[in-house]
């Protein structure tokens, strides 16, 4: 891609990729590429050494932004930087397969998601694709899907932080979740960009450290009443969302919302009713941070990775503080049809560690060599940076 991708989906009809950067473009690639010699209008790239720039043939780098394109102290000072560069080679390479941009942020661009719902102003229509896409500055915007995506539906605006993850449920596509930097998630009625909800999440973080100070272990009983306020009480960062439908012995399909949040060895469910409100239906405290979540086709089993000190779990919340060397590990949860809770998945969980073992890790990408001193993948990546600081007002 041209950018590094930060976000992706794909259209109802499974034709077409849609694709997100850091930048804030948004790009439309076919599920399988189509060539050049069957018709396709690619041009291979041009990979000629006698073609290549020197020094002295170079022309002086200019960059695309401008004083009337860039507002805040910090980047402000990152292009005058830029502008005083000289003879720097572009490091802007051609790709060589099929995409087509559809729309951009003007800030970098977190999540998306594309849905497809019946025009209810047109009977007996076909369903429109809408492209649901959020970034950095509190924005959730609505827009048409292929190949009218240039066009902007509405936004929904009720954040006050960046929104780090958006959730559409399967069973109910007019429903949205979204969260990020705030001490909550909003339910919306995103045809109409209404909220329909507002779901606190600080308590539910409270009540996670708490219960493991509690619980008596034996980093949490040195721990001071003082240090585990410290630590929850501490700037929240939705890292997954995710919709699930688990159906139980009697029968009763039980639809859920499971949330992970930056830091926090917890994973957190609310059951979500008809009217599109949500209640909190408890947490799973895990061995250590949860980074990743993902269900099984039938959502009857919960995977997720999750980072864990070597000596001891982390002291801090925010995982781009590092107290010592983590190591990834795999957590699994199944649901029990008969008492409708989550339980730990011992089996499963002891199957695919022991997969994952036997696979090389810290290896160099060209190489093959490992590398030493690397630390973790959060703390290089951290949803907390996406955070503003006062100078970027």
């Amino acid at each position: 891609m041209p950018k590094r991708p930060c976000a992706i989906s794909y259209t109802p009809d499974l034709a077409t990729i849609i694709c997100g950067d850091k930048f804030g473009d948004v790009y439309a690639l076919p599920l399988l590429q189509t060539n050049a010699s069957d018709g396709g209008s690619l041009q291979p790239p041009i990979c000629d050494a006698a073609k290549e720039e020197t020094p002295l043939t170079r022309s002086r780098y200019i960059p695309s932004a401008t004083s009337r394109t860039v507002h805040t102290l910090r980047n402000q000072e990152a292009l005058k930087h830029q502008q005083n560069i000289k003879n720097q080679k572009s490091s802007r390479k051609d790709v060589d397969f099929e995409h087509q941009l559809l729309f951009g942020h003007v800030s970098l661009l977190t999540d998306l998601c594309c849905v497809s719902l019946p025009d209810i102003t047109v009977p007996d229509s076909h369903n429109r694709t809408y492209i649901i896409s959020a970034d950095r500055d509190e924005h959730i915007r609505i827009s048409r899907g292929i190949p009218q995506a240039h066009i902007i539906e509405g936004y929904c605006l009720g954040h006050t932080q960046f929104v780090s993850k958006l959730c559409v449920p399967g069973w109910n596509p007019r429903v949205l979740v979204s969260g990020g930097g705030d001490d909550y998630l909003l339910v919306w009625d995103w045809i109409s960009s209404r909220i329909l909800d507002k779901v606190d999440l600080r308590e539910a973080v409270a009540d996670v450290f708490e219960r493991r100070r509690s619980a008596g272990s034996v980093q949490d009983q040195s721990m001071e009443a003082a240090d585990v306020d410290s630590r929850w009480n501490k700037q929240i960062a939705v890292l997954e969302i995710c919709a699930l439908e688990a159906k139980t012995a009697a029968g009763e399909i039980r639809r859920q919302i499971l949330v992970a949040c930056e830091g926090v060895p917890a994973i957190f469910f609310f059951d979500i009713l008809e009217d599109g409100t949500m209640q909190y239906g408890g947490s799973t405290a895990t061995e250590g941070d949860v980074i990743c979540i993902a269900l099984s086709g039938d959502h009857d089993r919960i995977a997720y990775a999750m980072e864990i000190d070597a000596d001891m779990l982390s002291q801090s919340n925010t995982t781009n503080q590092l107290t010592g060397p983590r190591k990834p590990s795999i957590g699994m949860l199944s649901f029990d049809a008969l008492t409708g809770v989550w339980v730990d998945d011992q089996v499963m969980e002891n199957t695919i560690t022991g997969a994952v073992a036997n696979l090389p890790q810290n290896l160099d990408d060209t190489t093959g060599e490992k590398v030493k001193g690397r630390g973790s993948v959060s703390s290089l990546y951290s949803l907390e940076n996406l955070r503003k600081r006062v100078q970027d007002e």
